[in-house]
């Protein structure tokens, strides 16, 4: 599972756990100012509106608002499978750090031919280390969409706040392998970007979503992504949610991303996330 990281007023090391016997290195620090992860930042509490009722019963399975509120940064250390059209893979390690108020992820991979560092950020990708061209993964251009993926099966329940994104809920629920959802549609619009000047306003990288509230569990699962200019669409699952318990937050520990089509019909498989930390939380400093 992913493990969860308190932003604390006496500023405290954080590293990423990694996996027993693996040797995967933590992700390059991010931008600090005065020691501090500029990225890790809450919610605009004023900004937050009431939300929908289904979105409220959504985040109160995953854990409540108020813990969301409080987690300002998730770290892992995963397994990953990245495959290739003739179905076998590429087996490699990444270390993750996502942002959820701040609509961020950072990856870190070590790769025979180097360290990879590459981020979303705002829905602008980015590399920050590493040289694209010595990069010998299947992943190829699709490191935006993996990347994305995860970004938004992990933290679906904050992108249901934004306030750049649409809502729509279908009334009428689908049974897909046995388990019923309820569909929300969204479209996404411009965000602001963080960091800028002025309002500056970035197009996302999808330009619209579906995301499956399993009725059962009360959490979204399965999210399709489509951007309708580019024609580039996905599907993504969660599985394996843990947490729940005195305030931890329920975030899938196995995540797989399917190449899809406009009908949200999943094709290939791209790649496939297995987490393996341990939950751990780190508590509020006492007022």
């Amino acid at each position: 599972m992913f493990t969860t990281v308190i932003r604390r007023i006496v500023v405290v090391a954080l590293a990423v756990v990694t996996l027993a016997g693996c040797g995967q290195q933590a992700a390059q620090d991010p931008p600090q100012a005065g020691g501090e992860d500029m990225l890790a930042a809450g919610p605009d509490r004023e900004a937050l509106s009431v939300p929908a009722d289904y979105v409220a019963t959504m985040l109160e399975a995953s854990g409540g608002l108020s813990s969301w509120m409080q987690h300002k940064r998730l770290q892992a250390d995963g397994v990953v499978k990245l495959y290739r059209p003739d179905g076998s893979f590429y087996l490699t390690e990444h270390a993750l750090v996502v942002y959820p108020w701040s609509a961020a992820i950072r990856i870190t991979a070590n790769e025979p031919r180097g360290k990879f560092v590459w981020q979303m950020l705002d829905g602008r990708y980015e590399i920050l280390q590493g040289d694209a061209p010595l990069d010998i993964s299947p992943l190829g251009g699709s490191f935006q969409a993996y990347t994305s993926a995860i970004l938004e099966i992990v933290t679906a329940p904050v992108r249901l706040l934004e306030e750049s994104t649409e809502l729509y809920r279908e009334p009428t629920p689908v049974r897909i392998n046995g388990q019923w959802y309820q569909r929300i549609t969204a479209r996404f619009g411009p965000r602001k970007a963080r960091g800028g000047q002025g309002a500056t306003l970035v197009d996302p990288y999808w330009t619209d979503g579906l995301y499956f509230l399993n009725r059962g569990a009360g959490l979204i699962d399965m999210v399709w992504l489509g951007n309708a200019t580019t024609k580039e669409y996905i599907l993504v699952r969660g599985y394996d949610y843990g947490g729940g318990e005195d305030g931890a937050l329920r975030v899938p520990s196995k995540v797989e991303i399917f190449r899809s089509d406009a009908d949200g019909v999943a094709g290939e498989r791209l790649a496939q996330l297995d987490v393996r930390n341990k939950p751990q939380r780190r508590p509020l400093p006492k007022s």
